[in-house]
């Protein structure tokens, strides 16, 4: 009798505990999709990247044109990534019977996407209690908010990024049917931003950590057909007309690359680390980043010193590493989101720092956590409040009087107000 007693008294503070949580969760998640979705058309980017996007979306809907390449990953490279964002992209101006308000739509709908994984992720590699505060930060973030309201192909390096080292890292501990997410993942990765070339070579540095065993071997054999079924846009563009594309791309590796040079190495320390800094907010602490890798290498190992840890260590270091390497080799020009993949780790270390603080048995200690995290939600709620970037709605205006003068817009490549005529005058005179 009482160990039933027992057994309804846990029940219940079970019940109660998961209560809590999910009113949390919800309370977090509201405070999101506010951040996300509020005032779009005032603060939404409705630009170049946007409006081939757009135009792009019509041609799938009214065209029945159904690309098999994306965009162009860098300007005059000859290097295209894959045609999914196009259909990704093509759903939300169905739905809005190609209104340009489905590129923010599509933005906010990338980052519950985003969320959701940030969550699920962390609350299994560490805790529940380190996914609230995970999906916290990114929440109140005002780089991830500007990220998020950006419609375009980068939002999904994030996810994906974070998922492929998920998937890696439950592979290295023994669980190799995530060899056939994986490889999914790689896939879909080459149809956002052409930094997916990071991946291959850090699957190449994890391989040796695979388990030797036939159940390895299987799901290898299992995964090729994805591979093909992933990659075969890709592969069709790269040998159609003669190798044309393979053979510019090889051109432009060729011409940038310059081989290693240790003074280049240095040059990008920073920008290697730069994702804490956007995620720090603060510019006194963008030196943090250096050690903040090697700090919680550290502080994570002295907490449990053992296999699946010590794995982890590795894989967050690859993440950083290697983007770091490849681009000292390059000669080109360099952007701060080249070395988006490395954001998720980012989440997942300082998640990990301040869910230790809030667990800490010092009250003192958890105290300086609580007003840490208020003073970084405050700090970036108010950078949101003041800074608007958008225009659609100013494009759109601009657009009306025109027709309402009866004046005509003609065609131009990027241009905003070329497809918001389209939608309002062309289309239905059509």
């Amino acid at each position: 009798m009482k160990k039933l007693k027992s057994l309804i008294k846990d029940y219940k503070k079970r019940i109660i505990r998961n209560k809590r949580s999910a009113i949390v969760f919800l309370l977090i998640f509201s405070f999101f999709v506010f951040l996300r979705f509020y005032q779009m058309e005032e603060r939404n980017i409705f630009g170049w990247d946007q409006v081939d996007y757009a135009w792009a979306a019509k041609n799938i809907i009214v065209d029945h044109k159904f690309p098999l390449m994306g965009t162009q990953a860098k300007l005059n490279s000859g290097i295209f990534i894959g045609p999914l964002y196009y259909y990704y992209i093509a759903l939300f101006y169905f739905i809005t019977d190609l209104d340009p308000i489905a590129s923010g739509i599509a933005a906010g709908f990338t980052g519950i996407i985003t969320f959701f994984i940030i969550f699920f992720v962390t609350k299994n590699i560490f805790s529940r209690g380190a996914a609230f505060i995970a999906v916290f930060l990114y929440t109140v973030s005002y780089a991830a908010i500007s990220a998020d309201r950006v419609e375009w192909p980068v939002n999904f390096i994030f996810p994906l990024s974070l998922l492929i080292f998920y998937s890696l890292y439950k592979i290295v501990i023994g669980k190799v049917k995530y060899i056939l997410l994986l490889v999914l993942l790689v896939g879909f990765s080459f149809s956002t931003h052409f930094t997916a070339v990071f991946y291959p070579f850090i699957i190449l540095l994890s391989l040796p950590l695979f388990p030797r065993t036939r159940e390895t071997f299987k799901y290898v054999v299992y995964s090729i057909p994805i591979f093909f079924i992933v990659f075969s846009p890709i592969l069709i563009n790269l040998f159609h007309d003669n190798g044309f594309l393979g053979k510019s791309s090889t051109s432009y590796v060729n011409t940038y690359y310059h081989g290693l040079h240790l003074r280049r190495v240095f040059q990008l320390t920073k920008d290697a680390f730069i994702q804490f800094e956007h995620l720090l907010f603060f510019p006194q602490l963008k030196y943090l980043g250096l050690v903040g890798l090697p700090l919680f290498g550290l502080v994570y190992l002295k907490g449990k010193l053992n296999r699946n840890r010590i794995l982890f260590v590795y894989l967050s270091a690859l993440w950083f590493l290697v983007p770091w390497f490849i681009f000292s080799l390059y000669s080109g020009e360099i952007s701060d989101y080249y070395f988006l993949i490395s954001r998720p780790i980012v989440v997942l270390i300082l998640s990990y720092f301040i869910y230790r603080l809030m667990i800490h048995p010092l009250a003192s200690v958890k105290a300086i956590a609580i007003i840490v995290l208020i003073g970084y939600l405050v700090v970036n709620f108010n950078e949101f409040l003041k800074v608007k970037r958008g225009n659609l709605s100013g494009y759109r205006e601009h657009v009306l009087i025109k027709i309402n003068n009866k004046e005509k817009i003609k065609f131009k490549q990027g241009a905003p107000e070329s497809y918001i005529y389209y939608i309002y005058k062309e289309r239905h005179e059509k």
